[in-house]
């Protein structure tokens, strides 16, 4: 089990890059927040931006995954030919559910006498049809020993094309052999989960599906601490508004409610928000200590610019399959590569759309207003 939760943390920090960072960029274009933080100085800057990538993973989303874990692995145990075998954890396409599976995991199968077996991809496969014979290869049931399989992210498991779905036929004939031995633990965004389940009925397969809950403003509050403390950071007033309705809450807790209300307690919205927020500015000569401080500002999110047609399908993709090289976004949605690509460049130069080497993603400050367009313009977007 030890040699399992290692291969697991080595797994998560070979891929701790673009896909898994709190804090992303474009690799040619500068986006928000990285526009925000240039005004900072670059010492300032950095010592900021390390803070929050070495956050461990939100102590409400560990808890609230835990919990379910235990709820569904219990149930399985004391009736393993009559339970449900298998939970799906869900979140936001544009947070990394395999980060919280592995902080979660690292503890909560300490208690547990069972092997744990890890499928491990790097990526999507640049050859999605090869994704079956990959589950069939890993995951065909060998030992007659009890184990639990873990599938940290499922959206590279398939693509919306022709043949994309072979690696979710499999895996549906995989969740039903032996199930009074193996216990699956699924990792998904939520978009891709809705599709899944609206074209080849997943859900069906999968006992227990678990929605990561919003973070309350009070527990992005305790997990962003350590950054405020280790920096110093204050909050400013505010708006007029809210020191009339709230006049009995500090700054710092107004902050956190609103920070919350706009990334709709989503993590990594949040983390994008909050680091565009910071500001810096001298102190006043008669103040002690540093004459450098930093203070953080009403939190807001960016205006969704205009959007065509074609950039809604671009975007929907992106949310669906979570990330996407150019090649793959091309495959989703049946068109030619040189069709796609002007498309794309037009969304990364206005900041919705995150390029580094060949990935693409949504930039997670643009999330919640993406997916109101999408939702808006009868894309299947929310669960249901």
């Amino acid at each position: 089990m030890d040699n399992a939760i290692a291969k697991f943390k080595s797994w998560l920090v070979d891929r701790r890059n673009f896909l898994f960072s709190r804090y992303t960029k474009d690799g040619g274009e500068t986006q928000e927040p990285e526009r925000s933080l240039i005004e900072l100085p670059s010492e300032i800057r950095q010592e900021l931006v390390n803070a929050v990538e070495n956050l461990p993973s939100n102590p409400a989303d560990f808890k609230a995954t835990a919990a379910e874990l235990d709820k569904a692995f219990d149930s399985w145990v004391q009736d393993p030919s009559n339970a449900n075998n298998s939970i799906a954890i869900l979140d936001s396409p544009v947070v990394s559910v395999s980060r919280i599976l592995s902080s979660t995991l690292a503890e909560w199968t300490k208690s547990k006498d069972i092997a744990l077996n890890l499928f491990s991809l790097k990526a999507r496969p640049d050859d999605i049809e090869s994704i079956a014979a990959k589950l069939e290869h890993h995951l065909k049931s060998q030992s007659p020993a009890r184990e639990i399989i873990v599938i940290p992210n499922l959206n590279w498991c398939f693509l919306r094309s022709l043949e994309g779905l072979d690696g979710i036929e499999c895996l549906q004939s995989l969740l039903c052999e032996d199930s009074h031995r193996r216990f699956w633990i699924i990792g998904s965004g939520q978009v891709g989960w809705q599709y899944l389940k609206s074209v080849c009925s997943l859900d069906a397969y999968c006992g227990v599906v678990f929605n990561l809950p919003a973070i309350a403003p009070e527990d992005l509050q305790i997990w962003l601490d350590p950054v405020v403390e280790e920096l110093e950071i204050t909050f400013d007033k505010p708006r007029i508004d809210k020191q009339i309705l709230d006049g009995d809450k500090d700054n710092k807790t107004n902050y956190f409610e609103r920070l919350a209300d706009i990334s709709q307690g989503v993590s990594t919205v949040a983390i994008q928000a909050f680091l565009k927020s910071i500001c810096y500015k001298e102190k006043e000569e008669d103040q002690e200590d540093s004459p450098k401080r930093l203070f953080a500002r009403t939190p807001n999110l960016p205006k969704l610019p205009d959007l065509e047609s074609a950039d809604r399908y671009i975007l929907y993709s992106l949310l669906l399959h979570g990330d996407l090289t150019m090649s793959a976004l091309s495959q989703s949605l049946g068109d030619i590569e040189s069709e796609v690509q002007p498309r794309v460049q037009l969304l990364r130069r206005v900041g919705v759309v995150e390029q580094q080497e060949r990935v693409l993603k949504i930039n997670p400050l643009y999330y919640p207003r993406v997916k109101q367009s999408l939702a808006s313009n009868n894309f299947i977007i929310n669960q249901k």
